[in-house]
């Protein structure tokens, strides 16, 4: 399961450069060379991004949770709190984990059919 945290951390840094696209700029020039955190390529994204649209597709829960978790930088205990009516951090982990492991294999999937 790392290597899909892995990946969905360099995927919420790509989304976060992107501009004119599903998810606004955070910020709107590209980070310096000597910034370390993990990026993916555009085409990388872009499989990242199609498995997200699947997930969305089917648990809008999940999908939020993983864009607030991973694009937004959102804790899990934020992200509980915020939910009407509240829950636990716990729960949030659950959907969250659960979410990482859908989309492990639909990028597993897109990966084989490219």
């Amino acid at each position: 399961m790392g290597d899909i945290r892995y990946l969905l951390t360099a995927w919420g840094n790509w989304s976060g450069s992107r501009i004119g696209t599903e998810y606004k700029a955070a910020w709107p020039l590209v980070t310096a060379s000597s910034d370390i955190r993990p990026m993916l390529s555009d085409a990388d994204g872009e499989i990242v991004d199609r498995a997200l649209g699947r997930l969305k597709h089917f648990d809008q829960l999940g999908y939020n949770i993983v864009v607030a978790y991973y694009k937004g930088k959102v804790s899990c205990q934020m992200i509980g709190h915020a939910m009407q009516p509240h829950r636990h951090r716990t729960y949030v982990s659950k959907v969250l984990e659960r979410a990482e492991a859908y989309i492990a294999g639909r990028v597993a999937e897109l990966l084989e059919a490219a």
